[in-house]
């Protein structure tokens, strides 16, 4: 079962522990969901399409458009 992020600064930390990064952006909605795979546990980020933007951009992992 996925543990939902609330924050940006937890899945920041969180990502220093993650292999990769998928991103899905959300049809009909102004939401993008950031998942975060480490190796016991799948960790999802929901925000905006500017915050996501930002993010994505500044991580050094691998990054996989869903």
């Amino acid at each position: 079962m996925p543990e939902e992020l609330k924050s940006k600064e937890e899945f920041m930390t969180t990502l220093g522990l993650a292999s990769i990064c998928y991103v899905k952006r959300l049809k009909n909605s102004d939401i993008v969901k950031l998942k975060l795979r480490t190796k016991k546990r799948l960790y999802t980020f929901k925000t905006n399409p500017k915050e996501a933007n930002e993010i994505v951009q500044n991580l050094n992992i691998p990054v996989e458009e869903v």
